[in-house]
């Protein structure tokens, strides 16, 4: 089947509905990109996913690392692939702003999107290159830079962050890798094992620079306790050639379910007491405290949102294929003509209420995710800092959102493209069945998804004294109020009103609850999931119904190929607003009962025995 992908949609968020002239006329963009790129950024990024990505996806995925012997075989054509994108300028050289070449978010992500929906084993290894030489940037020396960066970029080399041990995953301030100190304050010997490292040794690359979580001997114990070091995998001299190995062992690959031609890796430190990392940041103060884990979330961060949106783009991406199918296939007669003809399937209704279910989700959660990268590029280029603040601050309130809500949606839309495709759906022939196995990691990458829901309700909802949250979604609510009269959309802006009155009881629950934590201090995390739901449909709707207003405009005088663009846009906006916002009602309704048979249960009532 042929890959295709919804540039039109991507343009409309950038030209008509984002205010994108904002963030190309700062400082750090305006002699560097305008809105006159966008169209030749969208359909070069277009032609280098549907010709040199996609062809190697569903190949590298039968195929499969190799490890044997102790070393990595990568997939054909994925050293050739990753190579292209950052020696051309579609990879980690546009993704980090702080270079001259860097694209705002925005633009960029709208590239990285469509090349993600075509290889997302091959983007996560960009994706991380990208953020390990972003740390770099702004927490490396100068030196550091010069040795490391120029390769990083040229596709030479890879990054990767190093987080997980055998024993500690969520709970990285308990780990155990450790660093001990040389004669070189800066040098440091590294010794620990770390697990599920994505990209840990994908055998493309002739060098991979990790960053590594370790704690300094006499550490302080927990998360501030905790230093982060460049630990190349072959030691790097001075002069910039590689040295000696640096006893960065991997000791397997793990078998996963799906994004099998991405090499995820156990690796071992320090085997043979040779294995060497660089600190960044200042050496651990008087009390053992290093800022490694706050240094390692200004890559984790965009990371959150980056997986949501990773999610969203396999989502989509097999939506697109469904309706490509449901156009093709021939099957059935509809429904109460006597002696029709057969007809394709997208006639039947029920695969139309499919096509526009996942055609909803795609393109609200789609723009949620572009809001939050707006906000982004704002905080960190804007010259009005009180208004980047703000944006850092719903950025910030964005993340757990979007990280949750869009990699658990994405699985039903998948599941969904897989019904329309029926029984070859279900077999490895047709594209889909690969996004639903390469997609399931993205609600547990980056956090699992509770672990979201918890950061949403324990700190997003009450920073700052909550003023953030308040203000966030005051802007809902003041959308909502100002076009409740709007012609044709009554019944969808009052819906919306609705889902405000849910967000701010949520919030007042929560409120109430934490005001009485020795009574209802279980409840917290128990209904945190279902808390960050409700403000994500709230919070998807008034997007859709934001892009509809638009659109509804631009219809008295459009072409006929936008028309039938513009007529999707609001027909979504209607159909979530109508058919997905509701459940966020019924789901504020259970958080208000406070129902606690989950806790009443006894443990041994789950156990089977």
């Amino acid at each position: 089947m042929e890959y295709k992908y919804d540039i039109r949609d991507l343009k409309f968020i950038l030209k008509e509905w984002l205010p994108t002239e904002e963030v190309a006329s700062c400082e750090r963009f305006k002699d560097t990109f305008s809105m006159d790129d966008i169209d030749m950024l969208l359909t070069e990024g277009f032609k280098v996913a549907k010709e040199v990505l996609h062809p190697i996806n569903a190949p590298g995925d039968k195929i499969g690392v190799k490890f044997e012997n102790g070393k990595v075989t990568p997939v054909p054509g994925f050293k050739e692939a990753y190579q292209f994108l950052q020696q051309n300028g579609w990879g980690s050289t546009s993704e980090c702003i702080m270079i001259e070449t860097g694209m705002p978010l925005i633009m960029y992500k709208a590239i990285f999107e469509m090349n993600t929906g075509a290889c997302p084993a091959l983007t996560s290894c960009i994706k991380l290159t990208s953020g390990a030489a972003n740390l770099l940037l702004r927490f490396g020396t100068e030196r550091d830079k010069e040795l490391f960066l120029p390769k990083m970029f040229s596709g030479e080399w890879q990054g990767t962050m190093c987080l997980t041990e055998p024993n500690y995953g969520s709970d990285v301030g308990d780990i155990i890798t450790r660093a001990y100190p040389t004669e070189d304050p800066r040098i440091y010997k590294i010794k620990g094992t770390k697990m599920f490292i994505t990209a840990g040794d994908q055998g493309h690359c002739e060098n991979t620079i990790h960053m590594v979580l370790a704690r300094p001997e006499g550490g302080a114990p927990g998360s501030p306790g905790i230093g982060l070091f460049i630990v190349p995998k072959i030691w790097v001299n001075e002069d910039g050639s590689l040295g000696e190995p640096n006893d960065v062992t991997t000791v397997r690959l793990e078998h996963k379910m799906g994004l099998h031609a991405q090499a995820t890796a156990m690796l071992n430190f320090g085997d043979e007491d040779r294995c060497r990392g660089i600190l960044m940041g200042p050496p651990p103060d008087a009390k053992g405290r290093s800022q490694g884990l706050a240094m390692m979330f200004y890559m984790m961060n965009e990371s959150r949102i980056g997986t949501g949106h990773n999610a969203n783009s396999q989502a989509a991406a097999a939506y697109y294929f469904a309706s490509q199918f449901a156009q093709e296939r021939i099957q059935g007669r509809p429904f109460g003509i006597k002696d029709a003809d057969r007809v394709p399937i997208i006639k039947h209704e029920d695969i139309r209420r499919m096509l526009l279910d996942m055609k909803s989700h795609v393109d609200g959660i789609r723009a949620m995710i572009f809001k939050g990268f707006y906000y982004l590029d704002i905080e960190a280029n804007s010259s009005n800092k009180e208004w980047a603040e703000k944006c850092g601050d719903y950025a910030a309130i964005l993340t757990p959102i979007i990280k949750c809500y869009g990699s658990e949606a994405s699985l039903g839309v998948i599941a969904q493209a897989i019904q329309v495709l029926g029984g070859v759906g279900y077999t490895q022939e047709y594209p889909v069945e690969q996004y639903l196995r390469d997609s399931k990691i993205l609600t547990i990458w980056e956090g699992t998804s509770f672990i979201h829901a918890q950061d949403l309700v324990n700190r997003k909802m009450r920073m700052k004294g909550g003023q953030p949250f308040r203000e966030w979604m005051a802007e809902v609510r003041s959308f909502a109020e100002k076009n409740k009269n709007a012609e044709g959309f009554t019944r969808e802006m009052n819906k919306l009103l609705k889902g405000c009155d849910c967000m701010e009881e949520v919030a007042t629950i929560y409120d109430q609850w934490y005001a009485n934590m020795k009574e209802k201090r279980p409840l917290i995390p128990l209904y945190a999931m279902k808390a960050l739901f409700v403000y994500a449909q709230v919070y998807v709707a008034y997007c859709l119904l934001e892009q509809a207003l638009i659109a509804a405009k631009k219809l008295a005088s459009c072409d006929d190929y936008d028309r039938v663009y513009y007529e999707g846009k609001v027909a979504t906006a209607r159909y979530y607003a109508n058919n997905i916002l509701p459940q966020a009602f019924l789901t504020t309704e259970m958080i208000r009962n406070e129902d606690d048979t989950v806790i009443s249960c006894p443990e041994e009532a789950l156990i089977v025995r």
